[in-house]
C-alpha cells in the first residue's frame, strides 16, 4: 500500500475514532467523520466501506492487547516451574490483568458490545476463549500429574469455565454504568465474584491450601 494511501486511512481511523468517542456510535455520521478529516465524505468510500468497517479497525488496535496477553500465556511451560510456581500461578489472579487492559479503551469496548452486527466480537471471543481454555487445560493438568491436585478438570470444564469469565466481563463492559469506566462498586463487585469462582476451582481440585506460600 503506498505511503500516500496509508496515510489517509490512518487519518480516517483517527477522525473516525474522535467521532465515535464524542457522539456514540449511532450518531457518528460518514459526513461528521469526513469533516473532521478534512476530506469529503466520497472519499472515505475509496478506503472504507462504512462505519462498521472502520469501527472494527480502530477496535482490533485494542483489542490486539488482550490478544497478545493470550498468546503469550499459551508460550508459558509448566513443566519448568517449581511446585512453588505452579501455586502462585494459580493464585495470580491472571484475569485480573485482563481486567486492567480493558479499561484503557472502555467507551471503546462500550460501544462495540452495544454496536457491533455480532460478526466481530463472535470472532474475537472465539479466539480468545479457545486460547484461555488451551491454557487452562495445560496448567490444571500439570497441577494433577505434580500431584499439587487431587482431582483433574477437564476440558469442557475449562471451557465452561472460560467462556463464564469473558461472558462476565462482557455483561459489565455493556453494562450504561461503566461506558465511561468500571465504576467502583463493579470492581468490587468482579473481584468478589472472581474469588468466588477461585475458591471453588480450589474445591473441586482438592488443593491443599495450607501447603501454599504467601496465600
Amino acid at each position: 500500500m503506498r505511503e500516500s494511501t496509508k496515510a489517509t486511512r490512518a487519518t480516517i481511523l483517527q477522525s473516525a475514532k474522535e467521532i465515535f468517542l464524542e457522539c456514540g456510535y449511532q450518531e457518528a455520521s460518514m459526513r461528521k467523520i469526513a469533516a473532521r478529516a478534512g476530506i469529503t465524505p466520497g472519499a472515505i468510500y475509496k478506503h472504507f466501506s462504512g462505519k462498521e468497517e472502520m469501527f472494527g479497525e480502530i477496535f482490533a488496535e485494542s483489542g490486539n492487547k488482550l490478544m497478545a496477553l493470550s498468546e503469550s500465556m499459551l508460550d508459558i511451560d509448566f513443566s519448568a516451574m517449581s511446585d512453588e510456581q505452579l501455586m502462585q500461578v494459580f493464585y495470580s489472579r491472571i484475569s485480573i490483568r485482563t481486567f486492567e487492559l480493558l479499561e484503557d479503551d472502555m467507551q471503546l469496548f462500550h460501544m462495540l458490545l452495544k454496536n457491533d452486527s455480532g460478526t466481530y466480537i463472535r470472532n474475537f471471543r472465539k479466539v480468545y476463549i479457545a486460547r484461555c481454555n488451551k491454557f487452562a487445560t495445560r496448567f490444571y493438568h500439570e497441577l494433577y500429574v505434580r500431584r499439587l491436585a487431587k482431582n483433574q478438570l477437564s476440558e469442557k470444564t475449562c471451557y465452561m469455565l472460560s467462556l463464564s469469565e469473558f461472558s462476565m466481563i462482557c455483561e459489565m463492559i455493556a453494562d450504561d454504568t461503566c461506558k465511561d469506566g468500571f465504576t467502583e462498586e463493579m470492581k468490587q463487585a468482579f473481584l468478589e465474584a472472581m474469588d468466588v469462582l477461585m475458591h471453588g476451582i480450589e474445591a473441586t481440585l482438592g488443593l491443599q491450601v495450607q501447603d501454599v506460600p504467601n496465600h
